[in-house]
This record gives C-alpha cells, sequence and structure tokens, in this order.
C-alpha cells in the first residue's frame, strides 16, 4: 500500500528560500499554489526576533538593521491575507525566535508573541512555532534552573495560545538552546508536553549528529507540527556554512523515509512543512526537486484524502 493511502498529514512549504534572499512573496505564492501546496510557513520577522539572531546565532557577517514600519509589517501580512483569499493556500504558522530566560526581556517578548497568536487566530492558522533561547555556545549556562525558566516561559505562551486554539511548538535549532538531542532531552523531563509541543526539524538535529528519527519517535506523541528538511552534514562546516549544508529533500543524509513511517505509524495528523534556507539553485527548482522526492520516492501527497 503506497504511503499515501495511510497518510493523515498534509504537506506545506516554508517561503524562505525567497524570503531570505529579498525575493518577492507573490509570485512565490502563486507558484507553491499552482504546485497544489495547500498551506505556508513564514518568519514573523519583528525587531526582538531580528535581536536575537544578531546577538547568538553564528550567521557570518550581516548589514547593518533595517527599520521596518509598522506600515511595512502591516502589508507584509496583507500579502498573505490576499493569498489565503485569491489563491487558497492559507498560513499555517509564524516562526519567531525570543530569548525566554532573560526576565528584562520577557514581558517584550510574551506580548508580542500573543500579538501574533491573535493575528494566527484571525488568518486560522494551527500552530505558531518558537525558536531561540540562548545556546551554550555563545557563553550562556544551560542548569536545571536555566532548563525549568525556559520551560515555564513556552508553557506561559502555550497556555495563552491554546485559549485561541492554536497550539504552541518549539523547534530545535542551530545555535538556539535546543541544538542536540541530550539538550532535547533534558527540556522534554521539564516540559509540560499538555501546554507545549514540540516541532521536530531533521536538518537541524542532523548537523548536531543527532537521530531524528529516534528522537522524532521518542516524542512523538509531543510533536504537534513537523518540518521536512535535508542537509549534507560536514564537520568541518563551521558558523554560517552550516546552513549552506541544508539542501533539497533526498539531496542530503537525513533518513527521511523513517520519519515519514513513525508518522504514518503514529497516525500524526498535523502538518508537515518542506523548508530550505537559501536557495543554491532558484528558489522554484528548489522546491520542484522536493516535491518530486516526496511524491516519486516517499509515495506521499501533498494533501491526501486522510487529511
Amino acid at each position: 500500500m503506497p504511503r499515501s493511502d495511510r497518510q493523515r498529514f498534509s504537506i506545506g512549504y516554508h517561503l524562505n528560500s525567497w524570503d531570505l534572499t529579498g525575493q518577492p512573496l507573490r509570485p512565490a505564492l502563486e507558484f507553491l499554489a499552482k504546485e497544489g501546496f495547500g498551506w505556508f510557513e513564514i518568519l514573523a520577522f519583528t525587531s526582538l526576533s531580528d535581536q536575537f539572531v544578531r546577538k547568538f546565532m553564528q550567521l557570518g557577517d550581516v548589514a547593518p538593521p533595517g527599520v521596518t514600519t509598522d506600515t511595512d509589517i502591516l502589508r507584509r501580512y496583507a500579502l498573505l491575507s490576499d493569498a489565503q483569499s485569491d489563491l487558497g493556500i492559507r498560513l499555517s504558522s509564524l516562526y519567531v525566535n525570543a530569548t525566554f530566560v532573560n526576565p528584562v526581556l520577557w514581558a517584550y517578548e510574551r506580548d508580542c508573541l500573543l500579538t501574533l497568536a491573535r493575528l494566527l487566530k484571525g488568518f486560522g492558522a494551527p500552530v505558531l512555532v518558537l525558536g531561540g533561547g540562548p545556546s551554550e555556545a555563545s557563553g550562556n549556562p544551560h542548569g536545571p534552573e536555566d532548563y525549568r525558566a525556559f520551560c515555564r516561559a513556552l508553557e506561559d505562551i502555550g497556555r495563552r495560545t491554546a485559549d485561541l486554539g492554536i497550539s504552541t511548538v518549539y523547534h530545535p535549532h542551530l545555535d538556539t538552546f535546543v541544538e542536540r538531542r541530550d539538550q532535547l532531552d533534558r527540556m522534554m523531563d521539564e516540559l509540560d508536553t499538555r501546554h507545549a509541543g514540540l516541532c521536530i526539524d531533521p536538518a537541524h538535529l542532523a548537523q548536531t549528529h543527532s537521530d531524528p528519527v529516534d528522537a522524532l519517535r521518542t516524542y512523538v506523541s509531543a510533536v504537534r507540527y513537523m518540518h521536512l528538511k535535508d542537509t549534507r552534514v560536514d564537520d568541518s562546516l563551521v558558523g554560517p556554512e552550516r546552513y549552506a549544508a541544508f539542501c533539497e529533500l533526498g539531496a542530503g543524509v537525513v533518513d527521511l523515509a523513517g520519519l515519514v513511517d513513525v508518522l504514518i505509524e503514529a497516525r500524526y495528523d498535523g502538518l508537515a512543512i518542506v523548508e530550505l534556507d537559501a536557495s543554491q539553485k532558484t528558489a522554484e527548482q528548489s522546491a520542484q526537486e522536493s516535491i518530486a522526492y516526496l511524491r516519486d520516492t516517499l509515495g506521499l501527497a501533498l494533501s491526501p484524502a486522510a487529511a
């Protein structure tokens, strides 16, 4: 029986490949809708999230920060609204970084996250994806008290978004509080998953030599959102080079078939979002290669009948 007959999750696509390289988003959304995607994810791009990236993430030399006005950000969300109305492709989530463990910043971060959740509610989007938290590599401690503070912040947001019918999930990611499997285990020992769940991104775990299939199998009951992402792992890569190792589905080392089988066995019925950061080709070509791998090699459907 093909996997698509047992598949209960729909597949969307992340706008990173266009967004991070400054390309217009309307043509990207038109392209994704034409390819058959019903869902898309996008970065929230708040100033606090941008500050986190500049302070904690190893992304190399970056230009001075620009100024995003309230008009800029509202027009960005209007574009997403138009895509939903005109093209029938829906916003699945916003991804946003926060620090979580800085008590001076937390009130500001919490208010921004709750406002984003209200926006998601208006879109009918089901999930708020959180990333961030200071990494060990940035010189910040990861003691028991840090895990407690980190998880209490996630649970605080999760309780509040649940009132809106939105799931809060945390995304382990390079250069953040949770990068490796041992850190994920420590977080999951502390986290109350009634209030906050997981988004597993296999490429980020693979970059730290963690086994994403085993992580998914262990914590699948807490997984309420998935990223499908591949990478070419090379220990000689450092800093921003690690992000350049991300690649089209099937072009790297991630056991994507193993991941999909865990999801199918668990009857996972959430969303799975294909993601690639800045494509080494064109964003459209990379997307089409990943779609072909999903359909022809993995035997999946973008919108299966059982979803």
